[in-house]
């Protein structure tokens, strides 16, 4: 079904940013970032969204102008062929901006300064924690669209047990399971923030080769298929008694959820059995912390506690020497929202912020275990989006 944003969600997204801007001394915030596009203006047709401090959001569209008024509830949505029109229409009504937010996190230099000469004589400044920090909390629609994201990938993982099968590759159940998804509903972009991590769809690992660092800052990345996708799944095939991870997203209607599950294929091997015990610990302990008011970087600290005084500290969160400094991330319209569950991360929990916890032990030449869910932070705690059993899922496909 073709979902669009109502326009009250919208409106009212619009005014925080309007209230943000106004303590952060901003005129207005300069916004062209898909991400951002659809969170404000509900659509992420090509233009510029120019939100001033005070008055009406204009959102200025290049291609395909008929798409936008179509998707946004704006009340202005206008065509243009060039970023000067957008200098001329605000020249013709007299208005100046003397400081102006852009996205500088994601912004390419070259773009900014071309967009920078849209208004030559403003300062620019950084609105991305602005943003961030607004998308952070969700609203109940957007609770609702994760919800139902999550009922959906719970329902994918579970049924996961019953493909997988000895002989059968990584690449092979990646295909199988994305396709269930993409028919279920998925849709296939998954968006992430942070410059040069591609995060595809999530991936198949297993055995020794999960084990393998990459340079994705995840803590286990996987060898994947060549070195032009140096991560996630490849053409390993499974074999008994060995840990294979489903660690995949669902996106839909413009959200994601995040979830990972461990799998094998009869009894693994102790030491590898005892670390997964030691990932449900540091799930507890974390979940233990989670309502509002609790420091993310104090969740952090806990469930690093849990891990440091198993036998295997070093092989948390990464293979040794690669260790991730970070046991959950945000979650919502891209995968690595706030809050982060990181060290020393300052952000305050309050009801309506979604993350994941993902606790993983990383053995190299052997394999790695872990899970991940992703969790709604509610008045009084949390609801967990992602529901299904947590133990290691035995498959018969022997």
């Amino acid at each position: 079904m073709y979902s669009l944003t109502p326009g009250d969600e919208i409106r009212g997204r619009i005014a925080k940013l309007q209230d943000r801007l106004r303590q952060a001394g901003l005129a207005a915030a300069f916004l062209v970032q898909n991400a951002d596009l659809f969170y404000f203006t509900g659509s992420i047709q090509q233009g510029i969204l120019v939100v001033p401090a005070d008055g009406e959001p204009v959102y200025f569209v290049r291609r395909v102008h008929e798409r936008a008024l179509e998707e946004s509830p704006l009340l202005e949505v206008r065509k243009i062929s060039s970023p000067k029109e957008v200098t001329a229409y605000y020249a013709a009504k007299g208005i100046t901006f003397a400081k102006i937010g852009f996205e500088l996190d994601v912004l390419p230099v070259g773009t900014f300064l071309r967009f920078q000469q849209v208004f030559p004589g403003a300062q620019p400044e950084d609105v991305s924690l602005i943003l961030r920090e607004i998308r952070a909390v969700k609203s109940p629609h957007e609770a609702t669209a994760l919800r139902d994201c999550g009922k959906k990938l719970s329902n994918l993982l579970s049924g996961a047990r019953k493909k997988i099968r000895t002989g059968m590759t990584e690449m092979e159940l990646q295909g199988l399971l994305h396709g269930e998804a993409i028919a279920g509903g998925h849709t296939v972009i998954t968006r992430m923030r942070a410059f040069n991590q591609d995060t595809g769809l999530g991936c198949v690992i297993s055995g020794p080769d999960a084990a393998i660092p990459s340079y994705a800052d995840f803590p286990t990345a996987g060898k994947g298929s060549c070195p032009f996708v140096p991560a996630g799944q490849g053409y390993r095939a499974f074999g008994r008694n060995e840990p294979i991870i489903v660690d995949l997203m669902w996106a839909q209607n413009g959200y994601l959820v995040d979830m990972a599950r461990t799998y094998s294929i009869g009894p693994l091997p102790a030491k590898l059995e005892e670390a997964y015990d030691h990932t449900v610990a540091v799930m507890r302990a974390i979940e233990a912390g989670i309502r509002p008011g609790a420091m993310a970087g104090d969740l952090y600290e806990a469930g690093l506690a849990v891990a440091a005084v198993s036998p295997y500290a070093g092989n948390f969160m990464g293979a040794p020497g690669y260790n991730t400094k970070f046991i959950g991330h945000g979650v919502g319209i891209e995968v690595d929202e706030i809050p982060f569950v990181a060290k020393g991360a300052p952000t305050v929990l309050a009801p309506g912020m979604v993350f994941t916890l993902e606790p993983k032990f990383v053995f190299p030449g052997e394999g790695a275990v872990g899970l991940e869910n992703t969790y709604l932070v509610t008045e009084s705690g949390f609801e967990t989006l992602t529901p299904l059993e947590e133990g290691i899922i035995r498959c018969d496909g022997g």
